[in-house]
């Protein structure tokens, strides 16, 4: 694939660029500690001996400090960057692999027990096309993935504006890379600030840990209050003052260390408070240079169709949102200094630093109420969409045909059609057209008849949330997909893995006694499998009627054979497929490939055999 060597290009490049980094980081490194170390020393001669020379050079010295402090954080950023770019590669790579099933991002926290469709077609959860193709890292990014995906969001109405953006992010590769390379970052410094104050915490409440969730800062609608600025302006101007009178021997050298001690009651004294004021900075302030990038990133592109144009428009059209998302990320720069330990008490003694700090937070959030609201909301759906990108990136893809009729007439009609989360180089594709209300699907055991309804599903699934298909051509109506394929049973719930089957065709059945307009594709994967022969072929037989009698479309796969001479309540024959095995030699082999009419082999034994259970 040609994503392939582009990726493996870019990663060249990204390589480069970090070992120029790293000599860099290792430079200033050192340059803060002999700086540091330099500067305590001369203001301690100079405070000592009374030499207003030395003092003034530690002073500076402590400066330039503070200044490569803010160098260093700066070249680590990059660093990491760097670092989050080069993951978002190798999962593409991963994913054109095949390796892509140790993501830690599958969606299984969007996957309720409930959610049929999803277990069944592996929409979410571990071993999912949420796990494929997910390069969602906000929250909200992934929940709506999540909800498209499973079908929770009707997108039918947009399908082709959808369908017309996912195709073209899929040609702005460079574009989604730098995108989730951002927002990775993002994720990332919020993971490790959160385990921060987890640390923290456990460490305060005698090993009692938060979850995630109450650890996240939660942003208060505080204001810098009039008392403040007495404080604020007393600390720096009482230090000064004393640095000034031991400077003209008035005063011995060890009153700096009173002043420093007072400047740091004053400052951390109402730190609650504070903290309260300077909140959207540490919810938001550490993630917001990368939410500016991103959203510069979108800005600066000319979009050509619509979805896309919006979005763009979103962030361009209104006033000051780039920049109120820019200068937040500067007090976020401002306060991360406050990370280190010495350089914050130095600030804090010195200055009354977080006074400054929250007077800026103060005015920041005056000005800016909900900004970080529209910014998610806004990369949220990039994520989504750009998810979608993915699987055209990686995988050959058509745009379907979708037809909203309030009926299926027509049926299913595709060609070339293959699962997405098999191999491209061991898939199987196949070609068929699926009567409009009766289909019976015979077939060995392991031939391929599950595989089949969940690629038709699936895709369908695709199609509707206005993603590529895997196939040459797809024609399907738009219609309420149910299936019943992993039944379980729910041993506390008392039900058994059989009445699981009827409750999921009676639903299906519900369903179409409403007569609605909606049609529905039923598909039924070995049915009632649960029970013996003879009440599963009557059950079947009554159940099938029932279900084909309505606007709906039936598939199910079976072994019984005498469901292959089926007719619907109209008196329409059920339309026969199956899939076969054969042999070479005396080895089992599958071609994974429907063909017209009913199965009339068996291979239960010849499988068996292989697995050793049956002797010749």
């Amino acid at each position: 694939m040609n994503i392939k060597n582009d990726i493996i290009e870019e990663k060249k490049k990204i390589e480069q660029e970090r070992l120029v980094l790293d000599k860099r980081f290792s430079v200033i490194a050192g340059l803060r500690l002999v700086t540091f170390l330099a500067g305590i020393v001369l203001l301690f001669i100079g405070l000592g001996d009374a030499k207003p020379l030395l003092l003034v050079l530690g002073l500076v010295l402590l400066v330039a400090f503070i200044v490569l402090i803010r160098f260093h954080g700066v070249t680590d950023e990059k660093l990491q960057s760097l670092k989050a770019k080069t993951e978002v590669l190798d999962r593409y790579l991963k994913r054109i692999s095949g390796e892509w099933r140790h993501f830690k991002n599958d969606g299984s926290l969007y996957l309720s027990r409930n959610d049929n469709l999803s277990h069944d077609l592996d929409l979410l959860g571990k071993n999912s096309l949420f796990q494929l193709i997910s390069i969602a890292h906000t929250e909200e990014g992934r929940r709506k993935l999540a909800e498209s995906l499973s079908l929770k969001k009707d997108h039918i109405s947009d399908v082709d504006r959808r369908y017309d953006a996912v195709q073209e992010l899929v040609g702005k590769n460079s574009f989604l890379f730098d995108f989730e390379s951002y927002s990775e970052r993002i994720l990332e410094i919020k993971e490790k600030e959160l385990q921060r104050k987890l640390e923290i915490s456990e460490l305060e409440e005698g090993g009692k840990s938060e979850t995630a969730e109450e650890a996240e800062p939660e942003v208060k609608d505080a204001r810098f209050k009039a008392w403040m600025f007495l404080p604020m302006l007393l600390v720096p101007v009482m230090n000064l003052v004393m640095i000034v009178l031991v400077l003209s021997g008035k005063m011995p050298p060890s009153y700096i260390l009173f002043t420093f001690i007072g400047g740091l009651v004053l400052t951390w004294g109402p730190k609650t408070v504070l903290d309260s004021i300077i909140s959207p900075v540490y919810k938001y302030g550490n993630v917001a240079g990368d939410y500016f990038r991103m959203l510069s990133l979108v800005a600066g592109i000319e979009f050509e169709t619509e979805l896309l144009k919006k979005i763009h428009d979103r962030i361009t059209s209104r006033d000051g949102l780039l920049a109120a998302v820019r200068s937040l990320g500067k007090i976020g720069s401002l306060n991360n200094i406050s990370f280190n330990p010495l350089a914050h008490m130095v600030l804090a003694g010195f200055f009354g630093w977080d006074y400054y700090i929250a007077l800026l937070a103060s005015n920041w959030s005056k000005k800016n109420e909900n900004v970080f609201d529209e910014c998610i909301d806004v990369v949220s759906d990039i994520e989504e969409l750009g998810s979608l990108a993915v699987l055209p990136m990686i995988r050959a893809t058509t745009k379907p045909e979708i037809r909203i009729d309030k009926n299926t007439e027509k049926g299913l009609i595709m060609s070339g059609v293959y699962h997405p989360m098999i191999d491209p180089a061991t898939v199987i594709s196949n070609d068929a057209a699926l009567s409009d209300k009766l289909t019976i699907i015979t077939g060995s055991n392991m031939s391929g008849k599950t595989t089949f309804l969940r690629t038709i599903a699936i895709n369908m699934v695709l199609g509707y949330v206005g993603c590529g298909v895997c196939a040459e051509s797809f024609s399907v109506p738009y219609a309420r997909i149910f299936t019943s394929m992993r039944v379980m049973d729910d041993v506390g719930g008392g039900i058994s893995t059989f009445y699981a089957e009827i409750l999921r065709i009676k639903e299906m059945a519900e369903y179409l006694a409403q007569s609605p307009d909606l049609p529905a594709i039923c598909m039924i994967d070995e049915i009632f499998k649960g029970t013996n022969s003879a009440d599963r072929i009557v059950g079947s037989e009554e159940a099938l009627k029932k279900l084909s009698g309505g606007n709906a479309m039936v598939i199910v796969t079976t072994h019984d054979f005498e469901l292959c001479d089926l007719k619907t309540v109209a008196g329409v024959p059920a339309d026969n497929y199956h899939f076969e095995e054969y042999y070479e030699g005396n080895e089992l082999r599958f071609d994974y490939k429907i063909k017209d009419g009913r199965c009339s082999t068996r291979n239960a034994m010849a499988i068996l055999k292989m697995a050793g259970l049956v002797q010749n």
